[in-house]
């Protein structure tokens, strides 16, 4: 009985302190710093920011030779789909007047390499887009439809297969 008595104290002793330690980080913090984020945004361009973080098409150049190609939700077969945002690492030649033209040309032709994008996982078994068969399929594809430039890497931000 003694043994019981004594762990329930320890139990409440710490429990006690605890308590009091959380009342204390209460009292002593200063929350009138704190502010809503975001409370001069009305509802339509909330709205439109997380549509936009939910599913983009827009290609957009990111620095260092990095496009961000966009959301991708394709089928695959057998009831699959393949949901990915995918970027890609293209060659940006150094050199005065040398990458002049490179970003451009990503940009004017985004729907065909986006196009490449699809085609290219379309084209593969669920099996070899879990590999690295279909990084090298996207690379050939997109490599295939640009002139001033070559895509060195593909990277997968998301990359989920779905039934």
């Amino acid at each position: 009985m003694n043994e019981k008595f004594k762990n329930i104290i320890i139990f409440l002793t710490i429990f006690a302190f605890l308590a009091g330690l959380v009342y204390y980080a209460f009292v002593t913090s200063d929350f009138s710093n704190l502010k809503k984020v975001d409370t001069s945004m009305d509802f339509r361009m909330k709205e439109k920011i997380a549509k936009k973080r939910y599913y983009s098409t827009a290609v957009e150049i990111k620095e260092n030779g990095i496009v961000d190609l966009g959301d991708f939700e394709i089928n695959i077969g057998n009831g699959k789909k393949v949901i990915a945002n995918i970027s890609a690492k293209y060659d940006k030649p150094d050199g005065w007047g040398m990458a002049i033209g490179v970003d451009d040309e990503i940009k004017s032709k985004s729907t065909v390499i986006r196009h490449s994008v699809i085609e290219a996982i379309m084209n593969q078994h669920e099996s070899d887009v879990r590999s690295y068969k279909v990084k090298e399929a996207i690379i050939s594809n997109i490599n295939r439809n640009l002139s001033n430039t070559t895509v060195e890497d593909v990277y997968f931000n998301r990359l989920i297969i779905a039934e």
